[in-house]
């Protein structure tokens, strides 16, 4: 959209609202005041602007998928020990984000939010050169890591439905705080996830509860 852009609360710039100084008898802005019984300017800072309309990025969801996680070990094992190496098999999830409101004063507003979707899974470059077996003990470590970041990729989509949903309705003053309420329960949300899956390297070549048998050959 074009037009000045100010700050996420869509809030006037400082010297376009309006004062009445009692001791001069004119408004802060040197216009002279109105007769009596006619009202004063309202403040434009003071004129709510109502949230109609919230769209978002996120239907159809389109994450980012980079940078790739990549594995070349030779054999199972070597792409499990690098695996571990890692830290983290898979990534999933979002953090939302506002576009800034237009400075002005319409007041039912359309609002954009973003997800900043993420997910990353792993791939094996030496897949195609093992055994039957090594390639299924890969093909079971993979469908339980997917279900693992999918449920992460579900949450952050499911906290940015439900901030959307909030915001309509709503002055948009009140956007940054509820932005950053969402995100928190996001965080939350995808901590507890972890804790329960026992998400963290362990000893030997398991992530959470997804597990690789590298004695497979």
């Amino acid at each position: 959209m074009g037009g000045t852009k100010s700050d996420l609360l869509g809030t006037q710039p400082g010297n376009s609202s309006f004062r009445f100084d009692e001791d001069e008898g004119v408004l802060g802005d040197g216009e002279t005041r109105g007769p009596i019984g006619i009202d004063e300017p309202i403040p434009l800072k003071d004129v709510p602007r109502i949230i109609a309309k919230v769209t978002n990025d996120w239907t159809p969801p389109n994450p980012t998928k980079t940078p790739e996680i990549i594995v070349r070990g030779a054999t199972l094992a070597a792409a499990g020990k690098e695996l571990m190496q890692l830290g983290e098999w898979g990534k999933a999830g979002g953090s939302l984000l506002a576009d800034p409101i237009e400075a002005g004063t319409t007041t039912d507003l359309s609002i954009n939010l973003h997800g900043n979707l993420l997910y990353l899974l792993p791939t094996w470059t030496r897949y195609a050169n093992a055994s039957a077996a090594a390639k299924a003990e890969w093909d079971k470590m993979l469908k339980a890591l997917t279900a693992h970041e999918d449920r992460h990729l579900a949450i952050a989509i499911e906290e940015g439905n439900a901030l959307a949903k909030e915001l309509v309705g709503k002055d948009i003053a009140v956007i940054a705080k509820r932005v950053t309420a969402a995100n928190l329960r996001m965080k939350q949300r995808q901590d507890k996830l972890d804790h329960e899956t026992q998400n963290g390297s362990k000893e030997g070549v398991q992530y959470g509860d997804v597990t690789l048998d590298i004695s497979i050959t």
